[in-house]
């Protein structure tokens, strides 16, 4: 059964009228600024667009978000994302690969403008990073060796999962009652469920179904059932720049609704993994 897609129409009432107020009150302030009332932060937008480059951190090594081929060539679903985005601000898309641990801080560390990675606006998140509107929905789905025991995700109380802690899916598995397992990302880990080092792997059936299409024989299959609700991606970036976040949705939203991202999506994946409108 598809699983229900939140409406991107609720979506961007929410986070237009939030949008909007924050950019109402930069305007009125001259910028934005902390409550302490110190000097308002430097404008981001104007800053990427000066430079003419918005710097995208994601890990290069996450097929089918953001990978190299064959060829040496990043490429990706979020990739090509981002280069609509970088097109609709007028600049170049310039991509920084980090391991998936030293991610997220790359931004408060100014080693790049935006994140693309299958990141997920949590309310933990939120408390200290601004996100766009969401641009694609997965469900998690449970990988384990094709000669577990394990049947459904029902039994994932107290059975090991690689996994990496801070991640959507890691923090899934944890409440699920797993023992988590340490990795540096889904190839690490899908590789220690197939050598029998941990029992599961816990990732979205996107990086499921891309992992069987390149490895039919690594001897993985998935738990019955789903793991957890729907995961939303969204682009994560410094809070207080209403300016920046307002341009992001807007070249979302357009290409949302024009179907840009479900031809993008019907390339890598074969399904349409945009929010329903």
């Amino acid at each position: 059964m598809e699983p229900h897609r939140p409406s991107r129409r609720t979506v961007l009432g929410a986070t237009g009228l939030v949008s909007l107020g924050a950019l109402l009150s930069a305007c009125s302030s001259g910028g934005s600024s902390d409550a302490s009332g110190n000097a308002p932060a430097e404008d981001l937008l104007e800053k990427i667009q000066r430079a003419g480059e918005v710097r995208i951190g994601m890990e290069g090594t996450f097929r089918p978000y953001g990978y190299h081929d064959s060829s040496g060539a990043l490429v990706g679903f979020e990739k090509e994302i981002g280069d609509l985005v970088a097109r609709d601000l007028g600049v170049r898309a310039t991509y920084v690969e980090t391991q998936w641990d030293s991610l997220i801080a790359g931004v408060g560390a100014g080693r790049y403008d935006l994140v693309m990675n299958n990141i997920a606006p949590t309310a933990e998140r939120k408390k200290s990073f601004d996100f766009s509107i969401p641009y694609a929905v997965s469900q998690g789905r449970v990988g384990v060796a094709k000669d577990s025991p394990l049947r459904s995700v029902d039994e994932i109380a107290g059975h090991s999962a690689a996994q990496t802690e801070t991640s959507n899916f890691g923090q899934s598995m944890a409440k699920a009652g797993a023992q988590l397992v340490p990795s540096t990302g889904f190839d690490e880990a899908v590789m220690l469920v197939a050598f029998g080092r941990v029992d599961m792997t816990g990732n979205d059936f996107v990086t499921f179904q891309s992992f069987f299409e390149q490895r039919p024989d690594a001897g993985i299959r998935l738990l019955e059932g789903q793991l957890g609700d729907p995961s939303e991606s969204a682009v994560l970036m410094a809070r207080n720049q209403p300016r920046l976040r307002a341009a992001v949705d807007k070249s979302l939203t357009r290409h949302m609704d024009n179907g840009d991202l479900k031809k993008i999506y019907e390339k890598y994946v074969s399904t349409d993994l945009t929010p329903e409108s």
